[in-house]
């Protein structure tokens, strides 16, 4: 049966709002708001968040003796099965009083549920020049290119463990160029070639490193 979220999701008369692809599973994720779209970028990229699902709860609860509603904004599965509900708010916004509300009401939620909560800002999604490489991993690093081809990259790498990315290109002259970038950026993207993606812009010069598999997580 298709999921579909809690409330409905209407028309915005101001503002943006859009899907953005969840690559690892195809479905389209609804944003509201660019910070939203960049999280969902951000799940995506994580190794360990399996699935994704947008304001996927209604937690009703009293305030003053009226009824209210929160609907967080989305719900993350890992791979080892642990639920996340994730509020995603701006920095300006995070310590509003009636904010400061619903993270507590989502918090003793989850705790019911067994799962965990958690609030991000920009701080925590937009760092630096992350998001900016992201999107263009996410563009050329999900083209399609051979194992073969993003083999031999690999192996050319291995040999030293470490190279500028302009020298990588040069061991692998007899792949054509957009071959060549293709093949790393996917690399890079399926994180088995490491880089700095959040203190610097990915470039030529940037440096590559054979991967070396951890346990980091957004969560």
């Amino acid at each position: 049966m298709p999921y579909k979220p809690a409330r409905k999701i209407k028309p915005k008369r101001k503002g943006f709002r859009g899907k953005e692809p969840y690559l690892k599973t195809g479905d389209m994720i609804h944003w509201e708001s660019f910070l939203e779209r960049d999280f969902i970028r951000l799940a995506d990229f994580d190794q360990q968040v399996e699935e994704i699902f947008y304001q996927p709860i209604c937690i009703n609860y009293l305030l003053n003796g009226k009824k209210h509603k929160y609907f967080p904004d989305f719900k993350l599965i890992l791979n080892d099965n642990r639920v996340f509900i994730i509020e995603v708010k701006a920095v300006r916004f995070k310590n509003y009083p009636t904010n400061v509300i619903k993270y507590e009401v989502g918090r003793k939620f989850c705790e019911s549920q067994g799962w965990h909560y958690a609030v991000f800002t920009e701080e925590e999604i937009n760092q630096r020049y992350f998001q900016t490489n992201l999107s263009l991993l996410r563009h050329l690093g999900t083209q399609e290119v051979s194992d073969e081809i993003m083999d031999h990259v690999l192996d050319q790498l291995d040999l030293t463990g470490q190279m500028y990315l302009f020298e990588l290109r040069e061991s692998c002259a007899e792949i054509d160029e957009e071959s060549f970038y293709r093949a790393v950026y996917q690399l890079i993207y399926l994180q088995e070639i490491s880089t700095d993606l959040v203190n610097v812009k990915l470039s030529d010069d940037s440096i590559l490193r054979v991967a070396v598999r951890e346990e980091n997580s957004l969560c």
